[in-house]
C-alpha cells in the first residue's frame, strides 16, 4: 500500500519483478488487492472474496459427477472441505494473510485446467476462464507451476495409451492438443518468472535460501519436508476422520459399480501411492529453493490433496455398504467439529480483538508522535498475540510438553531497530524516527 501511493500497480510489478521475484501474476494480485484496500480503507472483505472464488471452482470441478446422490450434498461436502483445507494448515491459517490468500487457489485451479482440457469441445465462455487460470498457474507460483504441468504429462500419458501407444491417434484427440498447447503456454510464462532479475538478488540471502548440496543434501531435504508433513497432518486426524465418514456415507448412497478393473482395497493402495507421489513432487521445488524449510510454501496445496484422497479413499470403500451406520458416524462426527468450532471461536476471538486493538493504538500513537515532531527513536508495546487452541497443542500439552500456544494467523512484530517489519511501518505512517518493542 505505501509503494502503491507513489506509483502505479505496473510500475510495482516492474520493480518487484527485477529485485524481489519474478511472480509477475501474483503481484499483478497483490497490487490490485492493495490499491482497493487503500481506497476502501479495510481488508477483511478478501477473505469472503477468495473464499466463494475457492468454493466456485472445486464446486465446478466435481458438480457432474455421480448424478446418483442429490445435489444438495456434494455441494454441501464440498463447501466442508473447503472449511477443513482452510482450518488445518500448520499452526495457522495463512488464508488470512493478505499475500498468500492466492496460495489455496493453486490445486483448485489446477483442476479446472484438467477438466477444461479434457473436454472434447470447450465452449465459448470457458476460453476465458482457461485463458485466466492458464496465466495464474504459469506466472502465479514456480514451485507450483512444475507440479501442474506434470500432471498434465500424466494426463497426455492417460490419452497415449487409450490409443495403444499410436502418435498418429492420439493427436488426432482435441484433448491431446489441448494438453499440449496449454502446456506450452504455461512453459512460456514459467520461462519469464524463472528468468526474473529478483530471484537472484534474492537466492542470495544465505540465510532464507540455501540449496541442497548433493545426493545427502537432497535426500535429507526430501525426507525432512515428507516426515514435517506428516508430524504436521497427525493432530488433525479427528477432522480427516470426519471427511473419512462423510465421503464413506456419499458412496453408501450411489450404486454398486466400481469403475476399475481393481479390487477396492488396490485402489485405496494406489491412491495412497499416488498421494505420496505427489507429496514428493511438490516438495522437490520448496526443497531446491528453502532447503529445510520446504515444506511450510507447499502445505497449502498438499493438504487439500490429501483430504481429497482421504474423501476418496472412504467414497470407493463405502460403495455398497449399508449407509445407516455412516450416515450416524457422520452426523455425530459433523456436530462434534461443530461444537469444537464453537470453543474455538468463544476462546479465539477475545485474542483477535486484543490484537486488532493494539495494532490500531499503536498505529495511533506513532502517528501522533510524528505529528508532535518526535525524531528520536522510541519504544512501543509488543502487539498482542492472537492465539487459539488447536489439537496439537492440547495433545503436546496433555504429555507434558509444553508449547508456546500457536498463533491464530500469521503476523509481524518488530524485534529490532532496522527490520524489515519497522522500515515498512515507518514507510507506510509517514515516520521520521524508528521504533522498536519493549
Amino acid at each position: 500500500i505505501a509503494k502503491l501511493r507513489d506509483m502505479s500497480i505496473p510500475a510495482y510489478v516492474k520493480e518487484m519483478y527485477l529485485t524481489r521475484s519474478g511472480r509477475f501474476v501474483a503481484y499483478v494480485i497483490n497490487g490490485v488487492m492493495s490499491t482497493v484496500t487503500s481506497a476502501l480503507g479495510f481488508h477483511q472483505l478478501w477473505s469472503i472474496v477468495y473464499y466463494v472464488i475457492g468454493v466456485a471452482i472445486c464446486w465446478y470441478v466435481v458438480k457432474d459427477w455421480e448424478r446418483a446422490i442429490p445435489r444438495t450434498l456434494p455441494f454441501l461436502s464440498v463447501c466442508f472441505v473447503y472449511n477443513l483445507f482452510i482450518l488445518t494448515n500448520i499452526d495457522f491459517p495463512v488464508f488470512y494473510w493478505l499475500c498468500a490468500m492466492t496460495y489455496y487457489l493453486n490445486f483448485p485451479i489446477a483442476c479446472l485446467i484438467l477438466k477444461l482440457i479434457n473436454q472434447e469441445r470447450i465452449k465459448g465462455w470457458q476460453w476465458p476462464v482457461l485463458v485466466l487460470a492458464v496465466i495464474y498457474t504459469g506466472g502465479g507460483n514456480e514451485a507450483f507451476t512444475p507440479v501442474v504441468l506434470l500432471m498434465m504429462l500424466f494426463n497426455g500419458l492417460y490419452w497415449w495409451r487409450s490409443k495403444g501407444w499410436n502418435v498418429k491417434e492420439t493427436w488426432a484427440l482435441p484433448q491431446v492438443r489441448q494438453i499440449v498447447w496449454t502446456a506450452v503456454a504455461i512453459l512460456i510464462l514459467f520461462a519469464i518468472v524463472v528468468v526474473a532479475p529478483g530471484n537472484y538478488g534474492r537466492l542470495s540471502d544465505a540465510d532464507h535460501f540455501v540449496q541442497p548440496v548433493g545426493i545427502e543434501g537432497w535426500a535429507k531435504g526430501l525426507v525432512n519436508a515428507v516426515v514435517s508433513f506428516f508430524y504436521f497432518t497427525a493432530f488433525y486426524f479427528p477432522y480427516y476422520a470426519v471427511v473419512f465418514a462423510l465421503a464413506y456415507y456419499l458412496g453408501s448412497l450411489t450404486p454398486h459399480t466400481f469403475p476399475s478393473s481393481l479390487s477396492k482395497g488396490k485402489s485405496v493402495l494406489v491412491l495412497a501411492l499416488s498421494f505420496l507421489a505427489y507429496l514428493v513432487v511438490s516438495a522437490i521445488p520448496n526443497v531446491f529453493l528453502y532447503s529445510d524449510f520446504g515444506i511450510q510454501r507447499t502445505y497449502t496445496h498438499t493438504v487439500l490433496v490429501l483430504i481429497l484422497t482421504i474423501g476418496a479413499c472412504g467414497f470407493l470403500l463405502g460403495k455398497g455398504k449399508t449407509s445407516h451406520g455412516a450416515a450416524w458416524i457422520t452426523v455425530t462426527g459433523l456436530l462434534a467439529l461443530t461444537l469444537i468450532m464453537g470453543i474455538n471461536i468463544k476462546m479465539d476471538a477475545p485474542t483477535a480483538m486484543a490484537y486488532a486493538q493494539s495494532v490500531d493504538e499503536r498505529a495511533e500513537n506513532l502517528t501522533q508522535l510524528q505529528k508532535s515532531g518526535q525524531k528520536d527513536p522510541v519504544i512501543v508495546p509488543a502487539l498482542a498475540t492472537p492465539s487459539t487452541i488447536d489439537t496439537k497443542y492440547f495433545l503436546l500439552k496433555l504429555i507434558g510438553k509444553e508449547t508456546e500456544k500457536p498463533v491464530l494467523y500469521y503476523y509481524s512484530d518488530a524485534a529490532e531497530i532496522g527490520n524489515g517489519y519497522e522500515v515498512i511501518m515507518k514507510d507506510y505512517l509517514g515516520l521520521d524516527f524508528d521504533f522498536s518493542i519493549e
